[in-house]
């Protein structure tokens, strides 16, 4: 009832709420599963799991119950799947869950997206983040859908599909992705060649490989898919985004420091911040929905979890300077207090992306600019009249680029300043490590 209580409060608001569910596994105290550990074979829910073998009574030997945990996990024990692919078991591959489980799953679906069952879900949560999503076969998936959009026709069904072979290879989401399954997915495959361009990362990219990577990762994906992917910089899974750019290694590859002794997980510096911001205004101008990690907006930082989980930073409160390492070697304090620049850089652009909201999401893309040698990517995002111009700089110095403009008065949106006119062209300086956004306005 009290969680009820809060829907009410966000949908007053004017706000959704989205729950994260895992239909794969459940935790080690969850019901089914402690009836199954207490009576074995003989449960209401030994088809539940994914039991290889069940433990013998007759024999003192415990180790006989052998079962499938996600990612060989013991405490989180997967459900069990039927009509897969002999051999197959991730990926968009047919099959479903058992019955039982998928029955339960539509219950507990049914409970939160219309909880008093009038047939009116205004009550109800708004969609499901879906967790370990591409170890669920597609025919759960595709069902799974159906049952959610009879119930709110308007819900918000995201995935997580994330690695096919790390730390190598994302998966293509295009199966996921065509109108039957999600309407988006966490798009990882956004930031890690945005970091890998405006940061540096490894292995860096220049402009003109950035812009085809962004291209090539469109391809399959429909244009209303695209608009609802959920681009994010980092989240429970990840390390913070300050620290993602301040350690310029691989992405989610020996991002803490038991996977790499040298691994920085101090207050990120000005530097770092610069980069953040520019990858902020490509977040928030691009293709797709920006998504913030909570505390990413006050400058939060910490390597691979559980450092992304810390508790969040209010600027009410005091705090103890951080100063110990989890190997226990010496390290510089650092005062822990929210980075108010930051959390004004977050406020500035989601209020431009308000402002000219069908313009960002609905906007048309065109690469105006492609610069490897001075390090310069353009584009602008046009709708109607509406126009916009965005242009990164990823080199150390100023860089001075001219753009072909549709004619009218154009004036830089993030440090305002008054308009210029423009009949073909404008020729603009970028600071180093830096962004500018060009928005076309009345005379």
């Amino acid at each position: 009832s009290l969680f009820l209580a809060l829907v009410d409060e966000v949908h007053r608001r004017d706000m959704r709420i989205i729950l994260d569910y895992s239909w794969n596994h459940t935790g080690a105290t969850f019901w089914a599963w402690q009836d199954l550990l207490g009576n074995g074979a003989e449960s209401s829910y030994a088809g539940w799991y994914e039991i290889e073998t069940f433990d013998d009574p007759a024999t003192p030997d415990t180790s006989e119950f052998a079962y499938s945990g996600w990612a060989g996990v013991p405490y989180l024990p997967e459900w069990r799947k039927t009509g897969r692919p002999e051999g197959a078991t991730r990926g968009p591959i047919a099959g479903t869950l058992v019955s039982p489980v998928r029955a339960l799953t539509f219950d507990v679906t049914r409970r939160w997206l219309d909880p008093n069952g009038d047939g009116d879900p205004s009550d109800g949560i708004d969609g499901f983040r879906l967790d370990v999503a591409d170890v669920v076969p597609l025919d759960f998936w595709r069902e799974y859908r159906s049952f959610v959009r009879d119930i709110n026709p308007e819900a918000y069904l995201v995935g997580e599909v994330w690695w096919e072979a790390w730390p190598d290879r994302m998966w293509d989401p295009a199966p996921w992705l065509q109108g039957d399954v999600f309407d988006a997915v966490m798009n990882y495959r956004w930031y890690e060649p945005t970091r890998r361009f405006l940061a540096g990362a490894a292995p860096r990219m220049n402009a003109s490989e950035y812009v085809a990577a962004l291209d090539s990762i469109a391809i399959g994906i429909g244009p209303d898919h695209l608009k609802a992917q959920m681009n994010l910089t980092g989240s429970h899974d990840t390390p913070r985004f300050g620290t993602s750019i301040l350690n310029p290694g691989r992405y989610k590859y020996q991002v803490n420091p038991s996977g790499n002794p040298k691994y920085r997980i101090g207050r990120p510096d000005l530097r770092t911040r610069e980069i953040q911001e520019a990858i902020l205004v490509q977040q928030f101008t691009y293709i797709g929905a920006p998504h913030i990690w909570y505390g990413d907006e006050v400058g939060m930082w910490g390597g691979d979890d559980p450092d992304p989980r810390k508790p969040m930073l209010w600027a009410d409160l005091d705090y103890e300077d951080e100063a110990t390492h989890p190997l226990g070697v010496p390290r510089h304090p650092d005062p822990v207090a929210p980075d108010m620049r930051l959390f004004r850089t977050y406020q500035g652009l989601i209020q431009l992306r308000k402002d000219h909201l069908r313009l960002f999401v609905d906007g048309d893309l065109t690469w105006l600019a492609v610069d490897d040698a001075n390090g310069v990517v353009a584009y602008e995002r046009a709708l109607g009249d509406e126009r916009a111009v965005i242009l990164l700089n990823r080199s150390e110095d100023y860089q001075e680029v001219t753009v072909d403009l549709s004619p009218g008065a154009y004036v830089e949106a993030l440090r305002g300043g008054r308009p210029e006119s423009v009949s073909e062209s404008l020729t603009v300086q970028v600071r180093p490590l830096g962004a500018s956004v060009l928005l076309r306005v009345e005379e």
